[in-house]
């Protein structure tokens, strides 16, 4: 079941879930919560990925994503005023990792897990801030990292705190889990997952 807007607030209000900063009332639709885009942004290295003569291929089954981060991830600059440049994907074949200004804490025992979303106003534009994970699990706390390209013909300026970059659903389940969450995005602050 989909928690609507009433919901989600009961939930906040009995501590089954916190976000934080709490949300103010117009970030609330029928049924999702809007999070603001945080401050930090990461992309891989393309100076180390483009060296001659190198074909880098990653072993999935090998490869524990901190090790890979750790190692080819680099910090993307903020403009002068704060913001974020984004170019479309065509000119610079970027791939970028985000995190929302929000930190949510889905309480053990709570029965909640969310799913991230984007906001259909910025896919029609070309944005897709989360390419293949939008599931929050159960016992979740941390900043939600952000998968985002930009296949859209405009130069983005997001806004860090300003920019509405995407939605949060919350879903009860049907049962309690019979075990803990076990993620290495635990407490999460960096989109590179570090803490």
């Amino acid at each position: 079941m989909i928690l609507s807007d009433h919901g989600i607030n009961d939930a906040l209000d009995k501590g089954e879930l916190e976000i934080d900063p709490r949300p103010k009332d117009e970030q609330y639709t029928t049924s999702a919560v809007d999070l603001f885009v945080g401050a930090s942004f990461k992309c891989w290295d393309q100076a180390k990925l483009k060296v001659p003569g190198l074909t880098p291929t990653l072993n999935l089954t090998e490869q524990k994503f901190l090790v890979t981060a750790n190692a080819f991830l680099v910090p993307m600059n903020l403009e002068p005023d704060g913001s974020f440049i984004f170019p479309p994907f065509e000119n610079s074949r970027i791939h970028v990792l985000g995190i929302t200004r929000e930190r949510v804490h889905l309480k053990a025992g709570s029965r909640i897990a969310g799913r991230v979303e984007g906001k259909s106003s910025l896919a029609r534009i070309g944005l897709a801030v989360h390419l293949t994970a939008p599931t929050i699990h159960a016992g979740f706390n941390g900043q939600i990292t952000l998968e985002m390209i930009n296949y859209g013909p405009f130069t983005l300026k997001l806004i860090p705190n300003e920019t509405r970059i995407c939605q949060l659903i919350f879903e009860r389940l049907e049962s309690s889990p019979s075990r803990e969450i076990n993620t290495s995005f635990q407490g999460q602050t960096e989109p590179s997952g570090k803490r």
